[in-house]
């Protein structure tokens, strides 16, 4: 499968590797909730699910809390050099921390790579809404408060979903097919005082026949796309916490 021509590639996950990322989210996760430190996800849906909306902000509403530790963001980084989506690709990397970043968590430092985690409670609008990571990027350039510390020179970027817990068929990642391919008409919002790109509602209309979800496997699956690919995650129906891991990589063609 070639990512340049679909947008979109299932790659399977080790086992040993996933857990690596697992046990990180919960360990961060369990000391925002004061609980023990080897708590199961199980422990953790349970609580979260009975926050309310302005603790749960507090504690998860910014990227900058969630951000995975230096050694297990470092462990990723080297997974992804490894990456043979295209023999074009000369090499895969993901980039540091902005200096918005660093003021948000005094916990976290430039060397730290950005790799987070999302959680979305059991029928609560914690998901964003319809967009492109592209466009953020757009914003980034703008505002040098914004732009992450970018190592290496790079021609393009993807993002890779990873599940982790909670997360099925009818609460996860779906994307616009092909979308990478079209011309997007794209605004500007702010929500909770920062600047949100929204996609024109015209072109979610006219191609939501053309929605999918790729997951076959939540299990080994995760999913790489272009960061022009338009998606969103549903609200999540079910009664436990969706929990997922994701990163943008830059690519040097």
């Amino acid at each position: 499968m070639n990512i340049e021509k679909n947008g979109i590639e299932i790659i399977k996950i080790e086992k040993k590797f996933k857990k690596i990322i697992s046990d990180d989210i919960k360990k961060n996760i369990s000391k925002k909730l004061n609980l023990h430190i080897n708590s199961n996800f199980l422990k953790i849906s349970d609580k979260i699910n009975k926050i309310d909306d302005k603790s749960f902000n507090k504690l998860f509403g910014n990227v900058a809390k969630r951000y995975l530790s230096y050694n297990t963001t470092k462990k990723i980084n080297l997974f992804i050099n490894t990456f043979k989506l295209n023999r074009n690709f000369k090499k895969v990397f993901l980039h540091q921390m902005s200096p918005s970043d660093l003021k948000a968590n005094p916990k976290l430092n430039k060397y730290y790579y950005c790799v987070y985690y999302r959680v979305v409670r059991k029928k609560k609008k914690d998901t964003l809404f319809v967009h492109r990571d592209s466009d953020f990027w757009k914003l980034h350039k703008k505002n040098k408060n914004l732009a992450p510390i970018i190592p290496y020179h790079h021609d393009k970027r993807i993002k890779l979903w990873i599940p982790i817990y909670g997360c099925n068929k009818q609460n996860s990642l779906k994307l616009f097919n092909f979308s990478h391919l079209h011309k997007i008409k794209s605004k500007y919002k702010i929500v909770k005082g920062l600047k949100k790109p929204l996609i024109d509602k015209i072109y979610i209309k006219k191609n939501i026949k053309n929605v999918i979800m790729p997951f076959k496997n939540f299990k080994s699956d995760s999913v790489i796309f272009d960061d022009k690919c338009v998606h969103f995650a549903p609200v999540n129906s079910t009664s436990l916490l969706r929990v997922s891991c994701e990163f943008t990589a830059m690519i040097l063609q």
